[in-house]
């Protein structure tokens, strides 16, 4: 095993509970094998509106969080699927 780097970086908080999986990267944009590009799917139902447009509401979308590397989630982040099984 590799050990830890410790490194120093700002912290973004993103104070919602019950995060799940489809909030986190919506499922429409998970028809590819490559992780290439998801990083601009991140939240992106919160992230942009129905234009694509930046909410600037959205703390990532903040200028306190540019340059931060590190997310502090809330209870239940990463959740199951909103989507009912069949």
């Amino acid at each position: 095993m590799k050990p830890f780097i410790n490194f120093e970086s700002r912290l973004v908080p993103l104070n919602i509970t019950n995060v799940d999986t489809d909030q986190i990267i919506p499922a429409r944009f998970l028809k590819t094998t490559s992780k290439i590009g998801l990083d601009k799917q991140l939240f992106n139902d919160w992230r942009y509106d129905t234009q694509g447009n930046p909410n600037p509401d959205f703390i990532l979308n903040q200028p306190q969080a540019r340059g931060a590397q590190v997310l502090l989630a809330g209870d239940n982040f990463g959740c199951g699927s909103s989507r009912r099984g069949r």
